[in-house]
């Protein structure tokens, strides 16, 4: 395995720390970004006592506020892979869901992914690649969650264009798509075993932070492939595949 530059957004909690954690242990540079300072330099120091021969790096970024984003962007020479990774819930019924829940979702979600792509892109080296974390809710929606639903249904939008935009560049786009395996999750979590009891079907199956971390450090950073949206929860690792058309 090469050794590469890895970058993190929304590092310190969930599957940003499981990533992070996974690629210090395999010896890729990491450089750890989050909107918390101190928890930032907690988990720094948290990696470097356990890993002392990786080279660990703390950069403070907000991915919805474009101002931190240009700055941290300052900070940073060239990496090889940028794994989007940053967001948030705030759920709520449609019905009940106020604009600025709205916004709060999207902003974090969708456009911080826009602002963290935007000003890193040309910081990626050839041959690198782009990881942005979506959802299982993305495809198949969730009760009181349309903000978010929505917020990663874009970035599989925002992946497949990409892919092909940076094809020429050498620079690979592909997503991960897990199903609920954070704290962040688990309203989702709660909703599906209201709704299904037991028999929560195999697309929503829990896995964990760190099978989602083990995938992209171990099997996507190595893969040529692009455009993909790779399927992981506790029954499986798949990709979604291109839609098949039929006539009417």
């Amino acid at each position: 395995m090469n050794k590469r530059t890895i970058l993190i957004t929304g590092a310190t909690r969930g599957i940003g720390w499981a990533i992070a954690q996974k690629a210090a242990q395999a010896n890729h540079k990491v450089i750890l970004t989050g909107r918390d300072p101190l928890s930032l330099k907690s988990r720094a120091e948290e990696l470097k006592k356990k890993f002392p021969k990786t080279e660990i790096q703390a950069i403070p970024l907000d991915v919805s506020n474009r101002s931190s984003v240009a700055n941290a962007a300052k900070l940073i020479k060239d990496i090889d892979i940028l794994i989007n990774n940053a967001g948030i819930t705030a759920d709520s019924t449609f019905k009940k869901m106020s604009p600025e829940i709205w916004d709060e979702v999207i902003s974090v979600n969708l456009t911080g992914v826009f602002n963290s792509t935007h000003a890193l892109l040309d910081k990626i080296n050839q041959g690198g690649q782009i990881i942005t974390l979506t959802s299982k809710s993305a495809l198949f929606g969730n009760f009181g969650q349309a903000n978010y639903a929505a917020s990663k249904a874009g970035i599989i939008a925002f992946t497949k264009t990409l892919a092909k935009e940076l094809q020429k560049s050498m620079i690979r786009v592909n997503s991960v798509s897990p199903a609920a395996v954070t704290d962040m999750t688990l309203p989702v979590l709660k909703s599906l075993k209201e709704t299904y009891g037991q028999n929560i079907p195999d697309e929503w199956k829990m896995g964990s932070s760190s099978d989602v971390a083990n995938f992209i450090i171990n099997d996507l950073i190595e893969s040529e492939m692009t455009g993909k949206i790779f399927s992981i929860n506790g029954s499986e690792i798949g990709y979604w595949q291109e839609p098949t058309f039929h006539k009417l």
